[in-house]
């Protein structure tokens, strides 16, 4: 079967007939049978149902998170339970873009780094074996799925076919709801294309080796949804991800996602559905299987605070990792911590210090809530490209032994053994005040937590607008290395924000 050609609308064509389709308004709902037929791979591949078991039928999902899932956050991940890892979504625009070699080379070094052979290797990292932590003998960096985000297909498919060689499966990301996705026209803004997004996504299924997934997000209609899942099946995807919340549902006015449409989707598809949204605790890996049916659950944020919160078993004493197990099974942010910077260091892969910052305020977060002098030198910190080994990571290292320091001075006090009145911001206790399902209701600041993130006050609404501004900024000019910094910006602007709250307070 040909390959996908690009139409002048941005879509593609193969050698199906392509009709014109009805417009998707706000309430419209085309008819799936006006779309043409899923068709036949080019390739042998798994079904997918075959292709789930075949990756091990993974329940414990990451999701793909800009500048965040990349390689040693995914190992981190790996090692405390997680079965699946996706990597941050990737623009396939940059990834293949061929005007400026010199920017395309940058940008696949940073976001998928082919050259030292560790991002999507199957077999244990050399680079790894000598690391301390659980599983560093084996750690590999499958399964794997690479997310791309994209308006064009024959685009869609270069960039694909870079990377089919390294990862299990090739996700499209329908769900980006930022700013930057509105200005380039990816993500949750192709949501009003069908026919678009029917040629993305079968344009992949019929060319590619591996099989294709999409994440998608929920309308306000069930009906809607379900026909739209129903679509993203009929074009070929093998796994679909459904983030319960609309478009419209992001940052502070993030709400809660919408199991009960999730389950509607599970019911209505014949292929695995992950579920995603509301997963904050280890007790809500399983509270979402039940309420929707789904065959895996992805975490986002919650991973992010607490890498952990996908490990199988919760611990039923005490350890170095988990030191309050079993009332409170959530692990030492600064054991975590260490054992995330030795991974950094170990790589030969380079981290962008975005990345590593970025990890370490989220990680850290209640601990700075206590120590907020140390917020100061972790912005200031830097990973050192031209060092090795323990060098590059020198900056941020002691960061985190001072803290621990601070941590295990902490842990002897007698005033931490109940929660301070009033709670420390974005404490649990604003998550389950009553401590509704056995979820914690108090959790020290030295052991990595949810986030509760509250609604904007008016000082730090000019925090956020140039936060999102400055990433605006640096993704028009498309020049990776103002992406960084524009993202350390935002870390350090979310410190600013949380500062502006506690002086409130």
């Amino acid at each position: 079967m040909p390959e996908a050609v690009p139409t002048t609308s941005g879509s593609s064509s193969t050698s199906n007939a392509t009709p014109t389709f009805p417009e998707v308004g706000p309430v419209q709902i085309p008819d799936l049978d006006s779309f043409p037929p899923t068709g036949e791979p080019r390739h042998a591949k798994l079904g997918s149902w075959d292709f789930y078991r075949s990756i091990g039928s993974p329940r414990r999902v990451v999701a793909p998170m800009v500048d965040q899932s990349e390689l040693p956050w995914r190992i981190l991940s790996r090692r405390y339970g997680s079965d699946l890892v996706y990597t941050p979504m990737i623009n396939a625009k940059l990834f293949v873009d061929e005007s400026s070699k010199k920017k395309k080379v940058k940008y696949q070094e940073v976001n998928f780094n082919k050259e030292h052979g560790e991002e999507g290797c199957s077999t244990p990292i050399d680079a790894l074996l000598s690391c301390e932590g659980e599983g560093s003998s084996t750690d590999s960096d499958r399964p794997l799925f690479v997310q791309l985000c994209s308006n064009d297909a024959a685009t869609l498919l270069r960039a694909a076919q870079v990377v089919e060689d390294r990862c299990d499966a090739v996700d499209l990301n329908l769900g980006c709801p930022q700013h930057i996705a509105r200005r380039g026209h990816y993500g949750s803004y192709l949501m009003e294309d069908w026919a678009l997004i029917f040629a993305l996504i079968n344009t992949l299924h019929l060319n590619l080796k591996i099989p294709v997934t999409a994440k998608m997000r929920v309308y306000e209609s069930v009906d809607k949804t379900v026909a739209y899942a129903k679509l993203l099946e009929r074009a070929g995807a093998q796994i679909i991800t459904v983030h319960g919340r609309t478009r419209s549902m992001k940052g502070h006015h993030t709400g809660l996602a919408d199991w009960s449409k999730i389950r509607a989707v599970k019911a209505a598809v014949r292929v695995p559905v992950f579920a995603n949204g509301n997963v904050l605790y280890p007790q809500d890996f399983g509270d979402a299987l039940a309420a929707t049916g789904a065959d895996g659950v992805m975490s986002a944020e919650g991973n992010l605070y607490n890498p952990a919160i996908f490990v199988h078993e919760l611990p039923r004493e005490p350890s170095a990792l988990f030191p309050l197990a079993p009332a409170l099974p959530f692990p030492s942010i600064a054991r975590l911590a260490h054992e995330y910077l030795d991974i950094v260091s170990a790589l030969r892969t380079p981290t962008q210090s975005s990345a590593i910052k970025a990890h370490l305020f989220r990680l850290c977060r209640p601990a700075l809530e206590v120590h907020r002098d140390l917020r100061e030198p972790l912005g200031k910190s830097r990973f050192d490209a031209s060092a090795t080994g323990a060098q590059r990571v020198a900056t941020y290292r002691a960061f985190v032994d001072e803290l621990e320091a601070r941590l295990d001075k902490d842990m002897r006090e007698e005033k931490w053994t109940a929660q301070p009145d009033p709670p420390l911001p974005g404490s649990v206790s604003q998550l389950t005040p009553m401590g509704e399902g056995g979820r914690a209701v108090y959790v020290p600041h030295w052991l990595a937590q949810p986030y509760f993130r509250p609604p904007l006050v008016p000082d730090e609404r000019g925090v956020e607008e140039r936060r999102e501004r400055a990433e605006r900024v640096a993704e028009s000019k498309g020049v990776e290395g103002k992406v960084g910094r524009a993202r350390e910006a935002s870390a350090d602007a979310e410190a600013e924000a949380v500062e502006k709250r506690a002086k409130l307070e």
